[in-house]
């Protein structure tokens, strides 16, 4: 039997051993529920496991391809000549 501590903010630390036999990892969510005076906690199916941060910026970078937007002095450039066209005339 494995024996662990729980942190003064309420956290637990379960055993690798224990958490490699379940397939816990980092993520994972549990339900927890008092059964008998124990704690019993059981892992939601995998398909609702909560994704990882890696994972979440893993697929954000995908979409992170916003237009390629100018350098000031591209802006401050075509600032200028806007203002020299109107004044031109």
């Amino acid at each position: 039997m494995a024996s662990t501590r729980i942190s003064s903010e309420g956290q637990v630390l379960i055993p690798k051993a224990i958490r490699d036999a379940l397939g816990i990892q980092p993520g994972t969510v549990l339900n927890a529920e008092a059964k008998d005076g124990a704690v019993v906690l059981r892992p939601v199916a995998k398909e609702t496991r909560l994704p990882t941060k890696e994972e979440i910026d893993a697929i954000a970078g995908r979409f992170d391809r916003g237009p390629p937007y100018p350098t000031k002095e591209e802006e401050e450039a075509a600032i200028a000549e806007m203002f020299r066209r109107k004044w031109k005339k």
